[in-house]
């Protein structure tokens, strides 16, 4: 089958290399002359840091050779380029080559027009179109009440080191909309060249720091991490991906959060922002709403630096900024002087050159596309990839695991397309709206382990441990149930069997191999994992990987670190009993023809297979 993919980044690359593998005659169009995408356009300033480690941002079969850190837009760049050499993709690449045409004919084939270098018009048909140009390319600009401003204002694609020196110099009264990782970033920068220097948001964000447990401010610690080890289970995905979380309902995980932030000792300003940022979603914290994971713009605000301004309205007039709560109480509006505003309002997609008769009714929102991927009715002939934005996690490892659900679709290899996969996309823009109810127009939010292990079971190559750790965990989750057993038939024997037998598995989790169940449930969920098992399966690379990961040297025993074990496990044991009841009801319902479980009863399941139609099997209750 012949297929274009558009767009150069990330998700254009990995989706090109696994259409190649899987047998497709693919080619990629670029707009720009170079790969990279976003990471080798201006946006990406030197300064700029990932805020997701290199090995959560690697593809499953090229692992990053670098330690684990966080690395530079420039870093990722090259290690972009270093898996385009390695997968020859670069041969397939038709650079400075913009489509500005595709168009759906009768006959169910693309016809293209692509304006090349040279003023050339390329004519062309093609059977599939993956369009990979990414979320970030019109910049959202036109923020309401703005209109009366006399002052400069730009976007944060814009935020340069010329307008650096001119703040810097002059000490211009600087007003930041918007407190995601860029306005963060933006923010704390600005902060250090003026005094003036302040952050409007509706409501404040949760934030989560990089490093876990970490005293050094956030960027010493890049940097050092550049150069030295750190912990695998300390950095933030390891909390926030790790499979003993997804294993838990959505509750049992959201209350930890909420009793971690309210810890004597825990950052005064990440506790406030985090409490007041998640009150309208007591139970489920920051599952409801996105996380800025950077933690600069809090420490800046504590060191007294940068004003944060938290009102749900804004007007202008003249270079006064009004923010109010939008009713007529007077003493809760503030009123300041700003010379300039630097919108860090994000980006949103738009496909002008995209021709689709109407009949399809096509909408450019990922939530209407089965899997953030599929539009209605076009299933087979286009598919979108990178509008899938983990919660936690990277957007180029989940534009991989859809990549290779695409290429194995085409070639009917993959568990085909739902006859109403249409409506099933529009029933779970319902669920995840409701999910993300703080932030429920954040269109292109998904849950990371639950999105991955979805488009995985669907292509066959889900993550499952060898014989002997299954066999293990299960004879210790017996010696578990037994131990209650025991106690209320007041056996003796049967007491100190169950605690002998806990005690024997547990001390098997920390040896057989290198202690490869604790890495499973407690470090970051990386996308090698998904190369043990199924097409294009690489086992060896996955255990080179953990290799470099010493359960003794990569694990730091820190206080959030025994706090999350003494949580976890008991809630663990207590979630596995309560599965089994939720499982037989959720059967039941299925052969009933309502398998769209909701309330209560859907978020009582494991934070896995909640969102997404990750399918839960029987066998799932007996795997680690």
């Amino acid at each position: 089958m012949s297929v274009v993919v558009i767009g150069a980044g990330p998700c254009g690359l990995v989706a090109l290399k696994e259409l190649r593998e899987a047998g497709h005659n693919a080619i990629l169009f670029e707009a720009s002359n170079q790969l990279g995408g976003v990471f080798a356009s201006p946006v990406a300033h030197p300064d700029l840091h990932l805020t997701i480690s290199n090995w959560l941002m690697s593809f499953s079969d090229f692992p990053d050779p670098a330690r684990l850190h966080y690395p530079s837009a420039k870093d990722y760049l090259e290690y972009l380029h270093a898996y385009a050499r390695y997968f020859n993709l670069e041969q397939h690449i038709r650079y400075n080559s913009r489509v500005c045409r595709a168009s759906l004919g009768d006959d169910n084939r693309w016809s293209l027009e692509v304006r090349q270098s040279g003023d050339t018009l390329l004519q062309m048909k093609t059977d599939a179109l993956v369009v990979a140009t990414g979320a970030n390319q019109v910049p959202n600009s036109h923020i309401p009440g703005l209109d009366g401003f006399s002052g400069k204002i730009i976007h944060s694609s814009q935020f340069d080191e010329t307008f650096k020196s001119q703040v810097a110099d002059q000490k211009l009264r600087v007003l930041v909309i918007g407190a995601g990782e860029s306005g963060a970033d933006v923010a704390s920068e600005l902060a250090e060249l003026s005094p003036n220097v302040a952050v409007w948001v509706r409501r404040l964000p949760c934030v989560g720091p990089r490093y876990l447990n970490d005293t050094i401010p956030e960027m010493e610690r890049v940097a050092l991490n550049k150069t030295q080890e750190h912990p695998a289970n300390s950095f933030l995905e390891a909390s926030t991906t790790n499979r003993m979380s997804a294993g838990l309902n959505v509750y049992a995980y959201g209350l930890f959060r909420r009793f971690l932030w309210n810890l004597p000792g825990a950052d005064s300003t990440i506790t406030r922002f985090n409490l007041e940022g998640t009150a309208a979603a007591f139970m489920r914290t920051e599952q409801a709403t996105y996380v800025t994971k950077n933690s600069r713009m809090c420490e800046t605000v504590a060191q007294g630096k940068l004003q944060v301004i938290v009102r749900p309205t804004i007007s202008t007039k003249g270079n006064t900024c009004q923010f109010s709560n939008g009713d007529s109480d007077s003493e809760s509006t503030i009123q300041q002087a700003f010379d300039a505003i630097v919108l860090c309002t994000g980006y949103h997609a738009s496909f002008p050159w995209l021709q689709i008769p109407e009949h399809y009714k096509f909408e450019a929102n990922p939530r209407t596309w089965f899997l953030h991927s599929i539009p209605r009715q076009l299933g087979n002939r286009l598919f979108f990839v990178g509008y899938a934005r983990p919660h936690q996690g990277g957007i180029p490892v989940a534009a991989e695991m859809l990549s290779r659900y695409i290429a194995r679709l085409l070639n009917g290899e993959a568990s085909p397309l739902p006859p109403d996969y249409g409506a099933q996309a529009l029933s779970d823009m319902e669920s995840e709206r409701q999910y993300y109810s703080i932030s429920p127009n954040l269109n292109s939010l998904v849950d990371y382990n639950a999105y991955l292990e979805s488009l995985a079971r669907r292509v066959g190559c889900e993550p499952i441990l060898p014989r002997t750790c299954i066999a293990l965990f299960n004879l210790h989750m017996l010696s578990v149930l037994l131990l209650p057993l025991g106690v209320w038939s007041m056996s003796t024997a049967t007491i100190y069997s169950a605690i002998a037998t806990w005690a024997v598995t547990v001390l098997g989790f920390f040896t057989i191999q290198d202690g490869l169940l604790i890495k499973w449930w407690f470090y970051p969920h990386w996308s090698v994992w998904y190369r043990l098992r199924g097409p294009g399966a690489r086992p060896a690379l996955v255990n080179d990987v953990l290799a470099r990961v010493p359960l003794h040297t990569a694990t730091a025993i820190t206080p959030y670190f025994v706090i999350f074990v003494l949580w976890s496990v008991p809630a663990f044991y207590l979630q596995r009993f309560l599965s089994v009841i939720i499982f037989i009801a959720y059967a039941v319902l299925s052969m009933l023809g309502w398998d769209d479980i909701n309330g209560w009863l859907g978020l009582l399941r494991p934070k896995q297979y909640v969102l997404h139609r990750c399918p839960w099997r029987l066998s799932d209750l007996f795997l680690p």
